[in-house]
């Protein structure tokens, strides 16, 4: 009866034989350690793009003022980042070419803002303030000259923030000493500038009107009716008018037909 004890015995024998050959838990291997993120790339951590500067709400205060024609004053100016306020000149009714930029203004509320003019106004007119944004944050005035730089601001229903203020010349009768000057001054004049007509609208019977082309491009001052036509004018010249007849006389640039205007000639 010795052959079945010395079968469990064999079994047992294979059994410590296979738990060594496999080893017990305290020789399983280690875990791996979790592999770190592979470092981003340099392009990739570059800075995100600078915010979009605003344009709106902007705001001005302005009203009209008496004056020696070197300057203008806004009330006040309301930015929603920092800017400029530009003085166009009179278009025709219109902001006309930029006669006047005020220093850089912290974007919020600056009050009593003078611009000083390019060349002093000769003569009681309108101007008009806007309000301009420093969207390249460069803290120069460049519309105009660098494309899409320092654009206009608007207001808070998306107009642009403009509007024209009358400066009235202070000591606007030169006196009896004077008569040359004063009479020069006098003279009914109408203005080609910026692609418009500016300058008087209404005369008397017997006056006479000039017209001068500011541009770097040549216009015309033709009458509708063909009372008058100045042919083309080039930059700088000049054409004059006399009106002997009274009546309402509508007018056309021929080259831009865009441009008209019309003057009121009294009996």
């Amino acid at each position: 009866m010795n052959r079945p004890a010395r079968t469990a015995s064999a079994v047992a024998a294979a059994a410590i034989l296979t738990l060594a050959a496999c080893g017990g838990d305290d020789d399983e291997p280690a875990e791996e350690p979790a592999a770190e993120p592979a470092a981003e790339p340099a392009a990739e951590r570059a800075e995100e793009p600078a915010a979009e500067v605003p344009v709106s709400p902007s705001a001005l205060t302005l009203a009209d003022q008496d004056g020696d024609g070197t300057s203008v004053t806004v009330g006040a100016v309301d930015l929603p980042a920092d800017g400029f306020i530009a003085v166009h000149g009179d278009g025709g009714g219109s902001p006309g070419p930029v006669i006047g930029v005020s220093e850089l203004l912290p974007a919020g509320t600056s009050s009593d803002v003078t611009i000083t003019l390019d060349t002093p106004l000769t003569d009681t007119g309108t101007v008009f303030p806007m309000v301009h944004i420093d969207t390249n944050a460069n803290g120069v005035y460049e519309f105009g000259t660098v494309e899409g730089a320092d654009g206009p601001g608007t207001t808070a229903d998306g107009d642009v923030a403009v509007g024209p203020v009358v400066i009235t010349l202070a000591g606007g009768d030169q006196g009896a000493g004077d008569e040359g000057a004063g009479d020069a001054a006098a003279e009914p004049t109408i203005v080609i500038s910026n692609f418009a007509f500016s300058g008087v609208t209404e005369v008397a019977v017997g006056t006479t009107v000039t017209v001068v082309n500011e541009d770097g491009s040549p216009h015309t001052w033709s009458a509708l009716d063909g009372t008058f036509d100045s042919g083309g004018l080039g930059q700088g010249e000049t054409f004059e008018f006399t009106f002997t007849e009274p009546g309402t006389y509508d007018y056309i640039c021929n080259i831009h037909p865009s441009m008209t205007g019309q003057i009121v000639v009294t009996p």
